[in-house]
């Protein structure tokens, strides 16, 4: 496996993949600390955008579904840079007037992830082969974290000499750059013309034990990882004061992260998930009790490293068993998309609940409440990385 020869569909899906975090990154975690610098209320104001992103990401999910079931999934991908260009377009009008459109800007954040990732994670189950699911995972993790060290001190920068607005147009030229590269992927359209069937995959579900165990364990994911980059960035600019310290801490963590998704890329297989969980379970225990303990910038700095290698390892683990649960005997064909969008139907439930929490935080807690959020939070990941590993024993990919 190692010596096998990467497609080119391989190599432009981990392209697309880096060139999506450079947009998170600026629409997700700067635009996150560009808001809290404007807002009277920052817990209320994030909350609400990303609400209303998740929202709209699953009301996409379930639009785009026939799409995706009835035409070439490479042109539903395509479209998803529409929507993220009337944001960064809105981004540039507004300047310093978003805190007062947080609501339709996560809705168009949240359209334009839906149109990205339902195709995206689709192709993938497609064109990448169990036995090279691993090697996909590690060398797309390993490629977004080399992105996250090139990409967030510029960021910092341009945002602490207050140019976010200018930023908005060079992340426009990068949209023209991918709107290029779909051209380069090979068409993916399922071989039947059979319409979208949700009961039909219902009725699969409650056959298989093992995706009821995925709905529930995407649930916690969804309430655990779907907030914690978010309350981290919160913290970090609270404690740190400043976005340059925002990029650099991003930058430095993720040198960390680059080691640990190339391990796994190298040297991670299924029989191998259950002692790598334990391990990370305990690390990532600690790290949070120390913090819990003793409230300081020295301790959150310890549970941001363990969350860019312990974490981190945790949730490769989680995705290499999603992709290959939906190219197992438990998932036909003819069912896949209805599989991811079911899948991200469960990732919904726990970040609404996990943002409602973090508004209920902001208005009647504050700061000195957050910490005590963030073990909640942690709490889930480890259940939820527990559950994968039990999951994987159960998958037999095709």
């Amino acid at each position: 496996m190692a010596g096998q020869k990467l497609s080119r569909d391989f190599k432009l899906l981990i392209t697309f993949s880096a060139l999506r975090n450079i947009s998170d990154l600026f629409l997700g975690t700067f635009l996150v600390s560009f808001i809290m610098h404007l807002s009277a209320s920052q817990i209320v104001s994030v909350s609400m955008y990303k609400l209303f992103e998740y929202a709209a990401t699953c009301a996409g999910f379930f639009l785009f579904a026939q799409w995706c079931k009835r035409y070439n999934k490479v042109a539903v991908f395509a479209l998803n840079l529409i929507p993220k260009i009337m944001l960064l377009v809105a981004i540039i009008m507004l300047g310093d007037r978003v805190v007062d459109w947080v609501i339709p800007l996560g809705l168009l954040y949240g359209i334009g992830a839906a149109m990205y990732h339902l195709p995206m994670n689709s192709m993938v189950g497609e064109k990448i082969a169990s036995n090279m699911m691993n090697r996909y995972i590690g060398a797309k993790n390993t490629v977004i974290y080399i992105v996250k060290i090139l990409t967030p001190v510029l960021l910092g920068i341009f945002i602490d000499t207050g140019s976010y607005v200018d930023m908005a147009y060079v992340m426009l030229g990068l949209t023209v750059v991918e709107l290029g590269l779909c051209f380069g992927l090979s068409p993916s359209q399922h071989k039947t013309r059979r319409p979208i069937d949700f009961v039909g995959f219902f009725r699969c579900m409650m056959r298989f034990p093992v995706i009821r165990t995925m709905f529930r364990m995407e649930v916690l994911r969804g309430f655990g990882v779907g907030l914690l980059g978010t309350v981290i960035t919160m913290y970090t600019v609270y404690m740190f004061h400043t976005d340059l310290n925002l990029g650099i801490f991003t930058t430095i963590f993720a040198i960390f992260s680059i080691i640990t998704s190339w391990a796994f890329g190298r040297w991670g297989r299924r029989k191998l998930y259950p002692y790598m969980l334990v391990v990370a379970m305990i690390v990532v225990l600690a790290a949070m009790s120390i913090f819990v303990w003793n409230t300081t910038p020295a301790t959150f700095l310890l549970y941001n490293f363990v969350y860019a290698t312990a974490i981190v390892l945790m949730e490769q683990i989680s995705s290499v068993t999603i992709l290959n649960l939906s190219k197992s005997k438990c998932v036909t064909a003819n069912h896949r998309i209805e599989y991811f969008v079911f899948r991200d139907f469960a990732l919904f439930l726990g970040r609404w609940v996990g943002f409602v929490g973090l508004m209920y935080i902001g208005v009647f807690g504050g700061y000195a409440w957050l910490r005590w959020y963030l073990v909640a939070i942690t709490a889930t990941i480890l259940v939820a990385g527990a559950m994968a590993a039990t999951m994987s024993r159960h998958i037999r990919g095709r």
